[in-house]
């Protein structure tokens, strides 16, 4: 799965990926062969509408899915990490030309086979994720700084340490400390030999930190809103937190999974802006989910659709919309509402989403399709190639015809 546009490296390889839950009337598919490549720098949007198994998929990059009822059922995701650069500890330089990296350093390990001690270190750090809503991601009995403190402290302990004017040996206990206690206080610091005359020095680094993270985001005084409680701040702020927390440590790859949903329209373009810009900055590959095209469309290089737990269309973003290939694809871009739509009428694609408690071996999208065939009732469609970067996994290449949209049937609003 090639882009012609981004041809670099393959920051992460999912390839048949599935994910089973347990339920009382049966084991439900929830995602089921899904494979993709991200590259690196781009950001590849993930849509696709909701119980599709867009989160899901997103969630199995750091094993967040709870288990049980979840279960990590077959295939890999294979990730390279990026070694940082000893010059510049991350932060850029000449000799890394700015990205905080080695030039050929990178090692690729399968995130569903590495050991949980393994997973932790690079949950946070190589590997980061923006939920979808921070008032319920974000720990409402600590401050928004503490906890982004906490990023700082299982990951750039020796950036720490250094900043604080510690000796070097100083890093060992701190690890021990962090990887030991599940939840981070003030307690580590007594821990440090001669830590009482040396408190306020950690302290003054780590503030200075994650004042640091928080000014990244744009976010006026940075200092006094760490002190700030979650629910003292706005969505719009809360998010920016969340921002913060997940780029501390310039991962390599960035899942942000509807990030802007239970956002108003003029605050969700300023925090999509903001992603894009600290992407760019720091070369991170973005996973962005959504169920909104149009938003997938503007920030996205290349567009993967989701449907009942599988990849049906992916290619890049102009050649997705321009000509979309899958008549779901073009199922959802008819219910978007257009100049041409005539007032109180909206297009909606019949039927329902089939059961995926074991789904039959044939077309999933079968029985909602204006197309199907005795082909797609008796056999199950793979990816394909349309072009080198176009893949779709249909049966038929019908394109709709030129300037109309499919008949997908129509509803009363």
């Amino acid at each position: 799965m090639l882009d012609a546009k981004h041809g670099g490296a393959t920051v992460a390889s999912v390839r048949d990926l599935k994910v089973h839950f347990q339920s009382k009337r049966g084991v439900v598919h929830a995602v089921d062969g899904v494979s993709f490549d991200i590259r690196d720098g781009e950001t590849l949007g993930l849509v696709g509408e909701t119980g599709c198994g867009k989160s899901v998929t997103g969630r199995s990059f750091l094993r967040l899915l709870p288990v049980p009822p979840g279960i990590l059922a077959g295939g890999s995701v294979m990730f390279s990490a990026h070694e940082v650069c000893t010059g510049c500890e991350g932060t850029g330089c000449e000799t890394c030309e700015g990205t905080g990296r080695k030039a050929g350093q990178d090692r690729s390990v399968n995130l569903l086979g590495i050991p949980s001690e393994d997973m932790r270190r690079i949950r946070g750090d190589r590997i980061a994720m923006i939920f979808q809503d921070p008032g319920k991601a974000l720990n409402p009995t600590l401050p928004v700084g503490a906890q982004i403190a906490e990023v700082f402290l299982q990951h750039r302990t020796d950036e720490l340490i250094a900043l604080a004017g510690l000796p070097a040996d100083t890093v060992g206990a701190v690890r021990r400390f962090a990887s030991q206690s599940p939840r981070l206080g003030d307690g580590w610091l007594l821990s440090l030999p001669g830590a009482r005359a040396q408190r306020r020095r950690v302290e003054e680094a780590l503030a200075t930190m994650v004042a640091g993270a928080l000014a990244e985001t744009q976010v006026p005084n940075p200092a006094k809103l760490m002190a700030r409680y979650p629910h003292e701040l706005s969505g719009g702020m809360r998010q920016r937190v969340m921002i913060a927390q997940a780029l501390a440590c310039n991962p390599d790859l960035l899942i942000a999974d509807e990030p802007t949903t239970a956002l108003d329209v003029t605050v969700e373009a300023r925090i999509l802006e903001l992603i894009r810009n600290l992407q760019q900055r720091r070369k991170t590959s973005v996973l962005y989910i959504s169920h909104d095209l149009s938003l997938v469309r503007r920030i996205s290089d290349r567009v993967a659709v989701m449907y009942a737990g599988r990849i049906v269309e992916i290619g890049t973003t102009t050649e997705v919309f321009a000509n979309p290939r899958h008549p779901y694809t073009r199922g959802l871009m008819a219910a978007v509402p257009g100049a041409d739509t005539p007032r109180g009428r909206l297009a909606a694609i019949r039927g329902t989403v089939p059961e995926l408690v074991d789904p039959p071996a044939a077309c999933r999208f079968c029985g909602r399709c204006p197309y199907e065939t005795s082909a797609c009732r008796n056999n199950d469609p793979f990816l394909e190639a349309i072009t080198p970067s176009h893949l779709v996994a249909c049966f038929i290449d019908h394109p709709a015809p030129s300037g109309e949209r499919p008949n997908y049937g129509r509803v009363t609003a």
